[in-house]
């Protein structure tokens, strides 16, 4: 080495590249571990074989039923996904309750550039996933709509989609200029506890997104398993699923929709008789409003994902070294997912016993209370009620 010659010392580097290689070394132990843990379920889970005896078709059906989710789906959320037994009616309420949601707050500017790959998201669907259901969307919409049977009438709809600009994906397309990434949409469960996120890099909300995230979940459900999917636009979702061939047969049939209780009151109001949660039996206490709660924990994350400017922080300063970068922004989101995860599971106990007192019982007794007021017997109320929405979903009363 020549006297006065530079040596670029590779230890002299930010924090932020410290905590980052640190975090990828964790994340390997993390699935080795998880490896050899799930080797021993499947073997434990072998020793539980059938009997060398045949089984009647009876007993065969009754092992049938007993299928079990994906373990990625049981470790994020246990209340949601650890049971055995799945075929609950739609009509009552299904199996499972998801809702899902587009952020554009969290978006990266295109200038920021990129870094080679160096992590695997475990809660993002990969681009190519989401890209494939993207064209095949494409695809099937160039063929004629098939015809159903909609309880809502298509006028009222197409007021909805017209509604909201998250239906149509015509929404941010002048901020493509400027971002390679322009936000996040997110699944939860009715825990508000976060399953998968798809990446959003093309303008608006289209359908595409939601879709993947939808026929991703059901890829780790058990055959019979039935999910009702809370969306802003889970009306528009609903018509376009049944009118084209997007979603097979054996989904479309275990799936149904409703809108978010908060954003359902923008809707027409045929369309609230039929999507509407706080309408729909068996939907409980599920308002589909998860996912705005947990945008709210991610609030921190936007000025240092989209911009350089941030340096209002120490924190700010060192994630921000690292996070500029496409890559490390969905690291960034995937790790942070992950704690929130970890968190909302460790508290389910606390939050299943919040809701039962404020929900259950006192929800309850107030509801009670007014049946006793109005003297109406339940099943002459019921049958009124049957009556007024047969006819205001009618097509007279579009007119």
């Amino acid at each position: 080495m020549n006297q006065g010659e530079i040596i670029q010392e590779p230890f002299r580097q930010s924090l932020g590249y410290a905590i980052q290689w640190f975090d990828v070394l964790q994340i390997e132990v993390e699935h080795q571990l998880e490896a050899a843990l799930q080797t021993c379920r499947d073997r434990v889970e072998a020793s539980r074989a059938t009997p060398a005896h045949p089984q009647s078709p009876g007993a065969r059906e009754e092992k049938g039923l007993r299928e079990r989710c994906a373990p990625i789906l049981i470790q994020r959320c246990p209340a949601c996904f650890g049971g055995v037994q799945f075929g609950r009616d739609l009509n009552k309420g299904g199996d499972i309750h998801v809702a899902t949601d587009g952020n554009f707050h969290h978006r990266h500017r295109r200038s920021a550039g990129d870094s080679p790959h160096f992590y695997d998201p475990s809660y993002f669907l990969p681009k190519v996933q989401v890209d494939a259901i993207g064209h095949h969307i494409t695809r099937s919409r160039k063929s004629a709509p098939k015809l159903h049977v909609s309880h809502v009438p298509n006028e009222a709809i197409d007021l909805c989609e017209n509604s909201y600009e998250a239906a149509d994906g015509k929404k941010q397309k002048a901020a493509m200029d400027s971002f390679d990434d322009t936000g996040l949409m997110a699944l939860i469960c009715r825990h508000d506890i976060p399953l998968f996120f798809a990446n959003i890099d093309s303008p608006g909300e289209q359908q595409k997104y939601s879709v993947a995230l939808i026929n991703h979940l059901f890829s780790l459900l058990p055959r019979s398993a039935t999910v009702v999917t809370l969306y802003d636009v889970g009306c528009v979702l609903s018509r376009s699923l049944n009118q084209y061939d997007i979603l097979p047969d054996s989904i479309i049939q275990r799936l149904r929709f409703a809108t978010t209780a908060m954003h359902a009151y923008g809707h027409e109001w045929a369309c609230q008789l039929v999507y509407n949660p706080r309408m729909i039996v068996g939907l409980g206490l599920s308002d589909g409003e998860g996912t705005e709660r947990l945008w709210s924990r991610f609030v921190r994350l936007i000025s240092i994902q989209r911009s350089s400017s941030v340096r209002s922080r120490v924190l700010f300063r060192i994630l921000l070294t690292f996070t500029q970068q496409r890559q490390r922004r969905l690291w960034l989101i995937d790790r942070h997912a992950g704690a929130i995860g970890l968190e909302m599971r460790a508290d389910l106990g606390d939050w299943i016993r919040r809701r039962l007192r404020r929900g259950v019982e006192d929800q309850g007794t107030a509801a009670r209370k007014l049946l006793e007021e109005c003297e109406v017997a339940v099943s002459d109320l019921r049958k009124e009620w049957a009556m007024q929405k047969e006819s205001q979903l009618s097509i007279r009363a579009r007119m």
